[in-house]
């Protein structure tokens, strides 16, 4: 990891073996973030949508709305602009920020450098910011144990768990 992510980043990884995974993964987990009004924004190669409203609706969550709007969908490289403004708004508020990223290892990867740099431009407080990182497992095959090492924790089902 670079010296930035290092002292101030929180990074951790996630792995699944399907979209319906995913979701019932991160769903308990977010709902939690937004009712600490933590801004969430992710990034995903691809989700179906569906899976997450389904999960959602079966989940009876109070914050179903919110968790909906946290940009669930986005899954390309466009949506850096609003990334970018979500960033700005909420280092400038000092308010926590987490960003989802999800799909191949080479995707997320990619996504990762192009935020990091962002975040390194700024050169703001960065202790709120948190990015997860969520690999398919078939993707991953035997790294996964590379993969953890480059992480400060691991979400699973109960959460964040420190590496």
């Amino acid at each position: 990891m670079e010296c930035v992510e290092q002292r101030s980043i929180k990074k951790f990884c996630n792995f699944y073996v399907s979209d319906v995974h995913l979701s019932v993964m991160l769903l308990p987990y977010l709902s939690k973030q937004v009712n600490e009004d933590v801004e969430i924004t992710t990034i995903f190669e691809k989700l179906d949508k569906e899976n997450v409203e389904t999960i959602l609706d079966k989940l009876n969550v109070k914050n179903k709305e919110k968790i909906l709007n946290i940009n669930w969908f986005n899954s390309n490289k466009d949506t850096y602009e609003k990334i970018e403004n979500t960033i700005d708004k909420n280092i400038n508020e000092n308010k926590k920020i987490t960003i989802i990223i999800g799909g191949n290892r080479n995707y997320i990867l990619e996504n990762n450098k192009n935020i990091i740099n962002y975040l390194k431009e700024k050169n703001s407080n960065l202790e709120n910011v948190k990015i997860i990182n969520c690999y398919n497992v078939e993707e991953v095959g035997t790294n996964m144990k590379l993969i953890v090492k480059e992480y400060d924790g691991i979400l699973n089902t109960s959460g964040e768990v420190k590496i």
